[in-house]
């Protein structure tokens, strides 16, 4: 009878409300989420739904079909946005003064806690199947020549990425940094005396804890870093001391850096990509022993995220970069670990 479904549907929606809150305790992904991280959990949500309808096990052997400990994490990231965002929906309907189809949403929510209860499982036992071993992205260094930034740019010389190769060079930004543009422009300092050129920045990574909203990168006008020298020139030639390295497209700027290093470097093993320049950005800042400039030029807010990125013993030969200063909006949090909370910043293996 209507009077016993309505008790009923309380009780489910609070029971639901219950796991829900434990779940999100542990879960960032419903406060941060971008607009375009929002989209594409429902997207990746909806598929493992759909996909847990074929599978004996459901939702939980969905989202075990993996052995990549980041696919995991993302499905679990995917299903806690999505069915929060569901569970407000399905409350919305319970708080209506009358319930047009209480049987209806009966079913609903009984669905709802099924999928709950799976997720509630997925964070307490975690990824069962052998995770395969993640390969570096800096390894894709290994076996190209030391100074291979420059010959790329030079092979480069004559189209239209030749400047924004130069300025992943000496900034090792992110791809999708170059498609909002980063300032350059030359200017005294005080201080010194002497003339810097400066790149800025604007951090695309960024959240109330990550990330860096803004780093300011500064190399001494006249370093004789043969990258250096174009920009100088470059920046000689304009009436205003200052430009814009921008991009249109960061799949665009990958291709033609792979189609490049095809050319010069035909039986290289690994692909060579937009990130290796910012892996040889921290081998370089890495064999400078500061490694906090590492953390702050990377736009990094954690210490412990450099570990991931190239390593001193691959820093170039002859040509390596070296800013005079490397600033940013934020402090870099130390990773601290081990039994004296030494910082550790040596990389991993």
């Amino acid at each position: 009878s209507m009077r016993e479904l309505n008790p009923t549907l309380r009780e489910l929606a609070k029971r639901c409300q219950t796991i829900l809150d434990s779940v999100r305790s542990t879960s960032t992904a419903c406060n941060e989420a971008s607009t375009r991280t929002q989209i594409e959990y429902i997207k990746q949500a909806k598929q493992l739904l759909a996909r847990a309808k074929q599978l004996e096990g459901g939702l939980y052997r969905a989202v075990q079909a993996t052995t990549s400990i980041s696919t995991f994490r993302k499905r679990l990231a995917a299903l806690v946005y999505f069915l929060n965002d569901e569970h407000a929906q399905l409350i919305r309907e319970l708080s209506q003064p009358v319930i047009p189809a209480p049987e209806v949403l009966h079913l609903r929510l009984a669905q709802h806690q099924k999928h709950l209860q799976a997720l509630q499982r997925l964070r307490q036992e975690g990824m069962t199947a052998e995770r395969t071993q993640r390969r570096s992205k800096r390894q894709s260094l290994a076996g190209l020549p030391r100074n291979w930034r420059i010959d790329l740019c030079k092979r480069a010389a004559h189209g239209r990425y030749i400047f924004p190769l130069v300025v992943l060079a000496l900034t090792g930004c992110r791809p999708s940094e170059l498609v909002a543009g980063i300032q350059i422009w030359r200017d005294g300092d005080p201080a010194t005396g002497k003339d810097l050129i400066h790149f800025r920045i604007r951090g695309a990574k960024v959240k109330a804890s990550q990330g860096q909203p803004c780093r300011t990168i500064s190399y001494e006008a006249n370093d004789s870093h043969p990258l250096m020298v174009v920009v100088n020139e470059l920046l000689h030639d304009q009436e205003n001391s200052q430009v814009f390295a921008q991009v249109n497209s960061a799949v665009n700027l990958t291709v033609e850096i792979r189609r490049l290093a095809c050319s010069l470097w035909p039986k290289h093993k690994h692909a060579v990509t937009a990130y290796c320049f910012r892996h040889q950005f921290a081998a370089d800042l890495k064999a400078s022993d500061d490694e906090e400039a590492t953390s702050r030029g990377l736009g990094h807010l954690s210490a412990k995220t450099r570990r991931l990125y190239g390593t001193a013993a691959q820093a170039s030969k002859g040509h390596r970069n070296r800013p005079l200063r490397v600033e940013a909006d934020r402090p870099v949090k130390p990773h601290l670990s081990g039994r004296f909370n030494k910082q550790a910043d040596s990389p991993t293996p």
